[in-house]
C-alpha cells in the first residue's frame, strides 16, 4: 500500500515541458547541420580550388618556358633569319627554334640538337572547346592534350614597347590569361563550383 501511495506521488512530464525540449533540440541539431554543411562546403571548395589552380599552373609553367626558349639559334651571330613566332591566333601560336643551327626551319620533321636530342623545331599552342593543346610537330603524330576544364583562354601579343601587335616578327612578350574549373564542376547553383583565373607574361628571351 505505501509503495502504491508512493507512486501515486511521483510527478512526470507535462505535454508542455515535452515540447519545450523538443524544440530546444531541433535548435542544437539544425545548428549542427549548419557547421556540417558549412564544412563540406569549404573542403569541398577548397580541394576543387587546388585542383583548378594546378591545372593553370603546369599548362602556363609549359607555356611560359618555351615562349621564353623560342627563336634559339646556336649558330647566329646576330638577329636570326627566322622569327621566334612563326604565327599567332586568338587560340593559339606557333614558336620556332632551329635545334640544329643550319639557319632554316623545318617545318614537317625532326632534326638533331648539338646534345644528339631529335627535336622538332615548331611548337603549336592551340586551344579548342575547353582544351589546351600542345604539338611539336615531327615529333608529336598529333596534338597533346596540356590541360583540360578550360572555362576561358586568351593569347595577348605585344612589341618591345608593350604595345599590342598583329605582327609576328614583333612580337616579343605573350600575355596568357587563362580560367580553369575542376575535372568535376558543379552545375550552376550547387556547392563546390569554382573558376580560377590566372595570368602570367613571357617574354621572348632570344629577341
Amino acid at each position: 500500500m505505501k509503495l502504491l501511495d508512493h507512486l501515486k506521488t511521483e510527478r512526470g512530464f507535462t505535454l508542455a515541458e515535452l515540447l519545450v525540449v523538443c524544440l530546444v533540440i531541433a535548435f542544437v541539431m539544425a545548428g549542427l547541420l549548419i557547421m556540417l554543411q558549412t564544412g563540406a562546403q569549404s573542403y569541398l571548395v577548397g580541394s576543387n580550388q587546388v585542383e583548378a589552380q594546378q591545372t593553370a599552373r603546369m599548362a602556363l609553367a609549359q607555356m611560359d618556358q618555351e615562349i621564353r626558349n623560342a627563336g634559339y639559334c646556336p649558330t647566329c651571330a646576330g638577329t636570326p633569319p627566322f622569327t621566334a613566332i612563326a604565327s599567332q591566333t586568338g587560340t593559339g601560336f606557333t614558336l620556332q627554334n632551329d635545334w640544329d643551327g643550319d639557319g632554316a626551319i623545318n617545318t614537317t620533321g625532326t632534326v638533331t640538337d648539338a646534345n644528339g636530342n631529335v627535336r622538332g623545331e615548331q611548337i603549336v599552342y592551340a586551344s579548342s572547346s575547353g582544351t589546351l593543346t600542345r604539338q611539336e610537330v615531327g615529333v608529336d603524330a598529333s596534338a597533346v592534350t596540356l590541360a583540360t576544364g578550360i572555362d576561358g583562354l586568351t593569347f595577348t601579343y605585344q612589341d618591345s614597347t608593350g604595345a599590342t601587335t598583329a605582327t609576328a616578327a614583333s612580337i616579343r612578350t605573350i600575355v596568357v590569361t587563362l580560367t580553369t574549373q575542376p575535372q568535376n564542376q558543379p552545375a550552376a547553383t550547387p556547392q563546390g563550383r569554382v573558376l580560377v583565373t590566372m595570368t602570367d607574361s613571357a617574354r621572348v628571351r632570344n629577341r
